[in-house]
């Protein structure tokens, strides 16, 4: 396979593949679509996958065993229009050259994979992206208000994660946004115009006088926590 020279797509997903990632698709100079979810694959993602050698147009690697590392900045190398990596595991933090992503990426699907990071405001630089799924993860601190000015996104979802403060009503006024989940933080403020979004869920929060919110002494628990403090490399510093 490795002198499939003109190959475009490959497609391997689905199946009971294992082992390690096979090294030689890094150098298959016309590959653009590369499908490897739902497999058995282990070991390293090699940062050559997010090459711009490389240059895939759409990455599909989720529900494999593989390991990611953040810290290279290999994958805000990519060209890609789609990135999902879901149930995987990422190490590291989400880096602020997210943004150097705005060209060309549209989708990018980061849940469950173990991530524990604050969100760069720089992800508002992804004017072109309509999905973005960063739920199951560890992501802490506040949304930032720069996701307001992702005028493509249409679904976000940041459930299940360690988010808190106000839901930035900038969000919930973008034009093409259908799909807004916050559920599973510790979201004390959701502005009115969120409740026009076609589909919303912002259960287990904690926003006074809003349906199927998290327990009062949960909420009271979680403010007595250590405030957040994000690092300019996104991560979260260690209290003082």
């Amino acid at each position: 396979m490795q002198h499939m020279r003109l190959l475009f797509e490959l497609d391997v997903s689905n199946n009971l593949l294992s082992g390690a990632f096979p090294s030689f698709l890094t150098s298959l100079p016309s590959l653009k679509y590369l499908d490897l979810r739902f497999n058995d694959f282990d070991g390293e993602l090699p940062d050559a996958v997010f090459g711009r050698q490389l240059s895939l147009d759409a990455l599909f690697a989720n529900d494999n065993r593989f390991n990611v590392s953040l810290a290279s900045g290999s994958l805000t190398n990519s060209t890609a229009s789609v990135i999902v990596l879901a149930n995987t595991k990422l190490a590291g933090c989400l880096p602020p050259s997210i943004g150097d992503m705005a060209d060309t990426l549209v989708e990018l699907i980061l849940l469950n994979t173990s991530i524990s990071s604050c969100i760069p405001p720089e992800i508002g630089k992804l004017k072109k992206l309509k999905v973005l799924d960063l739920s199951h993860n560890e992501f802490a601190g506040e949304l930032p208000e720069s996701i307001g000015d992702m005028e493509s996104l249409e679904v976000i979802n940041v459930g299940y994660n360690m988010l808190s403060g106000a839901v930035p009503e900038t969000i919930c006024l973008l034009p093409n946004l259908k799909n807004l989940t916050v559920v599973g933080n510790y979201f004390c403020e959701e502005p009115v115009s969120c409740l026009h979004v076609p589909r919303r869920d912002d259960r287990m929060n904690c926003i006074p006088d809003w349906p199927h919110q998290r327990s009062h002494e949960q909420c009271i628990a979680f403010e007595h926590r250590p405030p957040v403090h994000c690092g300019a490399d996104g991560c979260i510093l260690p209290p003082p």
